[in-house]
C-alpha cells in the first residue's frame, strides 16, 4: 500500500509542475516594448550579453520590426542554433524568410516550431502559414523553372518520374466538367501505388500549368505535355480528356515521353458514369501495362481501393479541387465539407478541407498579422519557473493535501490497525483472494499564491 501512495504522492507532483508556472508567473519574453527605435539599445543588451538567448532573440525581433530582414535572418537562426526549443525565435525566424520570399527556409522555420511549441494556438497558426506556404512555395518554383526553361531544356528529366495533368472536359454538361481534377487527382494516387515510379502531386504540376496558361485544349496537346514536364524535370506526362453522352463517360489518354514529345501509350476506355472509378481503375492499369510495369499483388489491391463510393460526394471534392486550384480556398473549403457530409467516410475529403480552411485563414493573414498574435501568445510560450519557485508552490499545495504525504487511510492503519471501508473486487471473492479494488474518490488542491 505504501508504494502505491508514494506512487500517488510522485503523480501528485507531477501535476503541480505546469500549475506552478501559472502560480508564480514565470520569466516570460517580452516583446510589445520592442520597436524599430529601440533596435540600438537592443543592440547595446546583446552585445553585453552574447550569449543571452532572450537578448538574441530580442534583437532578432527588433531588426524584424525594423524591415531589416537581412540582419534579422542571422540573429534569429542563430538564436535557434543557441537554444533549438526557442520557439519565439524560430516562429519569427518562419516569417522572416516567408517575408523575403524564401519558402522552403520559412516552411522549414515553421516545421521546426511546431516541434517545440507550447502555445496551442500559435501552432494552430504556424499549421495555417504551413498549409499557404506549401501551395505559394509551388507557384514560385513554377515561376523560378519557367524563366530558366532554356537552361532546365537542355537537363535530362529525373528517371522514372511521371506527372499527370488535370484532365480536359469536352463534353456539354458543365456540372460534370469538375471531374477532370478528381480523375487527374485519382491516378496521381493510383500511379504512386507502384514503387517503381515517382509521381509528381497533383498541386505542382496544376502551378505549371496555371504559369504557363495552357487551355483546356493545350492541356492535351503532346507538345505542351512535354514542355511541362521539362520544365518540372519530369520524364513522361499524363494527359487526356473526359467526355460523356448521356450516361456513358469516355476517357482518351496519353503519356507523353518528354524527351522525344511522343506518345508512349494511349490507353483509353468508357464506362457509365455511375462507374467512374472502375473507368479510373482500368486506365490505371493500362498505363502500368504499357509502361512494362508489373505490379505487385500488394499494389493491386491498393489501386482496388475507393476513395469513395458517392459520386455526388466525388463530383462535390472535385469542385473544392477546381476552388482551391483559383485561389478560393474557403469556397474550397465549403466543397469538401459537403462532400464529407455526403459520405461521412470520405477521409480525403476531411483531409482537403481541414488544408483549405488553413489557407483561408492563412491568405487574409499578413506576417505583420502574425506578428501581434504571436505578441499576445508570447507568454504563454515563454514562460518558465525556477526551481526555487516550483518548489514554493508545490510544498504550498502539498501542505494543503497532507503535509507528511501519508493518506488518511494510512494513517488509519498506523494508528488502530484497522482499515476504511473497502469495495472487494467481485473477481477476489469469488477465488478467495485478497485483492482490494480501489474506491474512487475526489482530491480537491488549493493552490495559495506565495
Amino acid at each position: 500500500m505504501r508504494n502505491s501512495l508514494h506512487s500517488a504522492h510522485r503523480a501528485l507532483v507531477c501535476c503541480f509542475l505546469p500549475l506552478a508556472a501559472a502560480a508564480c508567473g514565470g520569466n516570460a519574453l517580452r516583446l510589445d516594448d520592442i520597436t524599430p527605435q529601440s533596435v540600438p539599445t537592443l543592440e547595446a543588451t546583446r552585445a553585453a550579453k552574447p550569449g543571452d538567448a532572450s537578448a538574441t532573440t530580442r534583437l532578432g525581433v527588433g531588426y524584424f520590426r525594423a524591415n531589416r530582414l537581412p540582419e534579422a535572418r542571422a540573429v534569429l537562426d542563430s538564436a535557434v542554433r543557441q537554444d533549438p526549443q526557442n520557439g519565439i525565435a524560430a516562429i519569427f525566424l518562419g516569417m522572416t524568410a516567408e517575408s523575403q520570399g524564401d519558402f522552403a527556409a520559412a516552411r522549414g522555420a515553421y516545421e521546426h516550431y511546431v516541434s517545440v511549441a507550447r502555445s496551442s494556438e500559435l501552432k494552430g497558426i504556424a499549421h495555417q502559414r504551413l498549409a499557404l506556404l506549401g501551395r505559394r512555395q509551388l507557384e514560385y518554383e513554377a515561376r523560378t523553372a519557367l524563366a530558366n526553361e532554356a537552361q532546365l531544356t537542355g537537363q535530362p528529366p529525373e528517371p522514372n518520374t511521371i506527372a499527370v495533368m488535370p484532365f480536359a472536359y469536352t463534353g456539354t454538361n458543365p456540372d460534370v466538367a469538375p471531374l477532370g481534377r478528381g480523375f487527374a487527382q485519382l491516378l496521381v494516387t493510383d500511379l504512386a501505388r507502384s514503387g517503381q515510379l515517382r509521381v509528381l502531386e497533383r498541386e505542382r504540376m496544376q502551378a505549371m500549368v496555371d504559369e504557363l496558361h495552357l487551355s483546356a485544349a493545350g492541356s492535351t496537346d503532346p507538345q505542351s505535355a512535354a514542355r511541362s514536364g521539362r520544365l518540372l524535370r519530369a520524364q513522361r506526362v499524363v494527359q487526356g480528356s473526359l467526355s460523356d453522352r448521356g450516361d456513358q463517360l469516355a476517357a482518351a489518354t496519353a503519356v507523353v515521353d518528354v524527351t522525344s514529345a511522343g506518345v508512349a501509350t494511349a490507353p483509353n476506355a468508357s464506362a457509365q458514369l455511375s462507374h467512374l472509378f472502375d473507368l479510373e481503375k482500368t486506365i490505371a492499369l493500362r498505363i502500368f501495362d504499357g509502361l512494362g510495369i508489373q505490379l505487385t499483388d500488394a499494389e493491386r489491391a491498393a489501386i482496388d481501393q475507393r476513395p469513395t463510393q458517392n459520386l455526388q460526394a466525388f463530383l462535390a471534392w472535385s469542385r473544392g479541387l477546381e476552388a482551391e486550384d483559383r485561389g478560393d480556398y474557403s469556397g474550397a473549403r465549403d466543397l469538401y465539407q459537403q462532400a464529407q457530409r455526403i459520405d461521412p467516410s470520405f477521409s480525403a475529403a476531411g483531409q482537403s478541407a481541414q488544408q483549405a480552411s488553413d489557407m483561408s485563414a492563412a491568405s487574409t493573414q499578413s506576417v505583420s498579422d502574425v506578428d501581434v498574435q504571436v505578441t499576445a501568445n508570447a507568454a504563454a510560450e515563454t514562460q518558465t519557473v525556477t526551481p526555487d519557485q516550483q518548489q514554493q508552490v508545490l510544498q504550498t499545495g502539498l501542505n494543503g493535501v497532507n503535509p507528511t504525504g501519508v493518506s488518511q487511510a494510512e494513517t488509519q492503519v498506523q494508528q488502530t490497525g484497522t482499515t476504511q471501508p473497502t469495495d472487494r473486487d467481485p473477481t477476489s471473492e469469488a477465488t478467495k483472494t485478497d485483492t482490494i479494488k480501489p474506491t474512487s474518490g475526489t482530491v480537491v488542491i488549493t493552490i495559495r499564491r506565495p
